[in-house]
């Protein structure tokens, strides 16, 4: 885990005004003039508006969307920040036009985003002024994953309303870059734990029908015996995971760890919904002092519910990682070591 400490924000929108609001801070006037005249002044500017953004990331004042959600109906507009795919448009256009002096069309953005046990359409607008630098142009532009802070307005929670303050991304603080989204994933065969998947083939269809007929309990059981966990809970309404442990490694480094179960009494595919009241289970268990969770099912896991896991683990107050474990690699991790009977 000490790796996703390495990481640093990378902008490429900042609404100077908006942030000096909220902070409270004196921002220079450069960073609230247009890309298309940029400046040594303006990109002063703009990094003095970068470190104030930071330290508002970093404050705990701005809470996680796909968390606020899960734990409240919200109604009204809220302070946020949200992880997800956004697909970017006429960022480029609008500042063309400007240049010839032509009425701008704003760029946007839009996306449909799962929160809670749903999903919500989401859009908004981008100003020149904003753009943080050139590179930004290039980089929103079409789909991608993008960090987004701003005011989130649910009205009409058919299209909720974004008014972005700060976009960008967690990367690497190293010169061959890598984004905190493809370090925060963590695959099955990664665990040191689960390290005979590697040597055994995949599950028969028979051998899927196993583990169909295992209670969830029992699941429970094999993988504690499996990390090697003596202390198994018993279930009660309250808990925030099934099973805590420090037992795993990921390449012989230690992850305190916490698991959600679900076993066959969730029939088929595995949705937000069959985690507790809008979903909050898994926002639950983001809530224990561990570094890795890890979501398991007996069959399908939608992919909603992993893009909230992935949405709660990017977090740049304290990123963490995240596991899906599916039917198949459930039951070909017991067999692998001879738990599937």
């Amino acid at each position: 885990m000490d790796k996703l400490k390495e990481f640093r924000f990378f902008p490429y929108y900042l609404n100077s005004r908006r942030i000096a609001d909220i902070t409270g801070e004196r921002l220079p006037l450069a960073s609230q003039t247009s890309l298309n005249n940029n400046s040594s002044t303006r990109v002063g500017a703009m990094d003095a508006t970068l470190r104030a953004s930071k330290r508002l990331m970093y404050s705990g004042q701005v809470p996680n969307l796909a968390s606020l959600v899960s734990r409240e109906i919200v109604h009204d507009r809220v302070l946020s920040f949200v992880w997800g795919v956004f697909t970017f448009r006429g960022a480029s256009k609008a500042l063309d036009l400007e240049l010839k002096g032509k009425p701008i069309v704003n760029g946007s953005f839009s996306g449909s985003i799962p929160l809670g046990d749903r999903e919500y359409r989401m859009s908004g607008q981008m100003h020149n002024e904003h753009y943080y630098s050139d590179s930004s142009i290039t980089v929103l532009t079409k789909k991608r994953r993008m960090f987004i802070l701003g005011h989130f307005d649910f009205s009409d929670e058919d299209n909720v309303i974004v008014s972005p303050y700060l976009m960008g991304e967690l990367v690497e603080d190293r010169y061959f870059a890598n984004s905190l989204s493809s370090s925060i994933r963590v695959f099955p065969d990664m665990i040191d734990q689960f390290a005979r998947i590697k040597e055994v083939p995949l599950p028969s269809k028979e051998e899927l029908r196993l583990l169909e007929a295992m209670p969830e309990d029992d699941v429970k059981q094999a993988f504690a015996d499996i990390i090697g966990e003596h202390y198994v809970p018993k279930d009660w309404g309250g808990e925030k995971s099934d099973l805590t442990t420090t037992k795993i490694t990921l390449a012989g480094q230690r992850h305190p760890t916490a698991f959600i179960f679900k076993g066959p009494s969730v029939k088929g595919e595995m949705h937000p919904a069959n985690m507790g009241k809008r979903g909050d289970q898994l926002v639950r268990v983001f809530d224990e002092p561990v570094n890795l969770v890890v979501v398991q099912h007996w069959n399908k896991i939608a992919n909603s519910v992993v893009r909230i896991a992935e949405a709660l683990a990017y977090d740049p107050r304290q990123p963490r990682q995240y596991c899906i474990i599916d039917g198949l690699e459930t039951a070909h991790i017991l067999k692998a070591y001879g738990r599937l009977k």
